[in-house]
């Protein structure tokens, strides 16, 4: 990786491995690659894939001399996963309320009659 490269645009460079996509393996088109999250070293890259219209989100990260990244699979668009990346993260109560209201054992019952949880 040349040491000429402006740090906040290396993650481009990591397209260059994240090529095809994984669902259908048509090549992505560059301008297909949106970035919607940047912090530090780091950003989060949205693809859209022109054949199939699935998502693949990846995670890049500069790493001294290198880059790394690491995708997956989504069914979030671009604007969803804009979206949630903003929004604030879970507390660990709330996925043990969420949790607990799951295991009632009258969860799928209330949700099926009214449309509403226990």
């Amino acid at each position: 990786m040349p040491n000429s490269q402006n740090p906040s645009e290396l993650w481009r460079e990591a397209l260059k491995l994240i090529n095809r996509c994984p669902i259908c393996s048509h090549a992505y088109q560059s301008g297909q690659a949106k970035i919607f999250a940047k912090v530090s070293s780091a950003g989060l890259v949205h693809l859209t894939c022109s054949e199939c219209q699935s998502y693949f989100v990846a995670m890049i990260v500069v790493l001294g001399h290198g880059l790394s990244s690491v995708g997956i699979v989504t069914d979030l668009n671009f604007a969803d996963a804009s979206r949630l990346y903003r929004t604030e993260t879970l507390t660990t109560d709330e996925i043990i309320d969420g949790f607990q209201t799951i295991e009632n054992k009258h969860f799928i019952q209330s949700l099926l009659l009214t449309g509403t949880f226990v």
